[in-house]
């Protein structure tokens, strides 16, 4: 009896751990989510783009990003045409996985050194910036 209560408890930890984000998963993420809120102080936002950008709201919800679904990571920034006003942030560097950026008749400004290190970025435009 001892060994079958043991072998329910293994088999529940086992499907609970495939069940559930992993704690770099989560840390991962967060990184991210503190990572576009650090953006999103920076930015005059008239259209309310970025209000989903907080708390309440899953990170891979927010509009204008795209995720990875397996890492949950930021692959995917589509600011363009958003009459977002102000200077990008340097904490754009810090979204590992971001492959396309589209800023787009937003921004001024320089664009920080960071985006420099963002060595999984493919497309990057700047149009009427």
């Amino acid at each position: 009896m001892p060994s079958s209560i043991l072998l329910c408890c293994f088999c529940f930890l086992l499907i609970y751990s495939f069940s559930t984000p992993s704690t770099a998963t989560v840390l991962s993420s967060e990184t991210d989510r503190l990572a576009l809120l650090a953006i999103k102080s920076q930015l005059h936002d008239p259209l309310g783009v970025t209000s989903s950008w907080n708390n309440s709201v899953p990170l891979c919800l927010w509009t204008s990003v795209s995720c990875d679904c397996r890492h949950q990571k930021v692959t995917e920034l589509d600011l363009r045409n958003q009459s977002i006003g102000g200077n990008l942030s340097p904490f754009i560097g810090n979204l590992s996985f971001l492959r396309t950026i589209h800023l787009d008749d937003n921004f001024y400004g320089d664009i920080p050194n960071e985006v420099g290190l963002l060595f999984r970025l493919e497309i990057l435009t700047l149009a009427k910036n």
